[in-house]
């Protein structure tokens, strides 16, 4: 049956560009308002936020949305051939707009295709590869015409049997600049978009690295404390500065070496947990424990 990513955008405004240029953010909640239409069975799991234009397309089970005051913008994979004609009236009807526009493009056979429907009605569709025409509804509109005249005459023509006077995909991207005022590609404007999932994966979170002094969450000292421990019991000290008790510490670079800001931190006085201040006792006395069983160690070895 074939599939391929469509883009939508449904339009309410003269400018498309103009909420995009203006930096007017993406609304979320109503992309999710779309979904929660589109997809009312479904739990929707964000993918996160992202340039259209400088994104992989859409994949199975993906949809991208970008909501801005006068326009939006709807990525998604249909299985169905590039055939614009026959959209279903479930996209084209998604949302309230006077002007809807469709890009469509399938890798697999190299079919571009495009259309415009105005208050509902198909005003102009084509779609084809560099070999042939799908599709071609409507009459050329102006700026097709240099295409049909030959003026962007397709790379490799001579080696394509019935090849067409021009690439049905820079077709396309006419048809993007003429409507839109812009073309979607990685160095033209950026077109934010949120991204969702509807095939049951788990939302990808925005994760923020914990800040303060690090702790242990376990009842035993790491390497650098022992060796910390060591080195004061055996009367050495920290004389260098360095974090691991010794400015020799071969644990210098271990993960261990900030707990030893746990005592300082549980004395601050600064509100510190009562978890906390647990554990930092719990590490002060297992250091000190292991400290006085390692000096004795070395003791008798003496």
């Amino acid at each position: 049956m074939g599939h391929h990513v469509a883009t939508f955008w449904y339009l309410g405004t003269d400018d498309p560009s103009a909420p995009i240029r203006s930096g007017h953010p993406s609304d979320p909640g109503f992309a999710r308002r779309l979904l929660s239409r589109l997809y009312p069975t479904v739990t929707v799991a964000s993918l996160g936020m992202f340039p259209l234009n400088r994104s992989a397309s859409t994949g199975p089970g993906e949809i991208y949305v970008g909501s801005y005051p006068g326009l939006t913008v709807l990525q998604v994979q249909l299985e169905s051939p590039v055939l614009p004609s026959a959209t279903d009236d479930t996209w084209l009807r998604l949302v309230e707009a006077p002007t809807v526009l469709l890009f469509s493009h399938d890798p697999d056979t190299g079919v571009s295709g495009f259309a415009r429907w105005e208050s509902g009605r198909l005003v102009r569709s084509f779609a084809g590869a560099d070999d042939r025409i799908v599709e071609d509804e409507g009459m050329p509109l102006p700026f097709e015409r240099p295409y049909w005249a030959g003026e962007f005459p397709l790379d490799g023509a001579d080696a394509i049997s019935l090849a067409l006077p021009f690439s049905p995909s820079s077709l396309l991207h006419a048809a993007h600049r003429d409507w839109l005022g812009f073309d979607l590609s990685p160095g033209g404007l950026d077109v934010p978009v949120h991204g969702f999932a509807t095939d049951g994966r788990r939302e990808v979170r925005q994760r923020t690295a914990p800040t303060g002094a690090a702790v242990h969450v376990v009842g035993s000292p790491g390497r650098a404390e022992l060796h910390a421990a060591n080195q004061r019991d055996a009367g050495t000290g920290n004389k260098g500065g360095g974090r691991g008790g010794s400015p020799s510490s071969p644990y210098v670079e271990d993960d261990y070496e900030r707990a030893t800001l746990v005592p300082a931190v549980a004395r601050a006085a600064s509100p510190v947990s009562g978890a906390v201040r647990r554990v930092a006792d719990v590490v002060g006395d297992t250091v000190r424990r292991a400290g006085g069983a390692i000096n004795r160690r070395l003791s008798n070895r003496r």
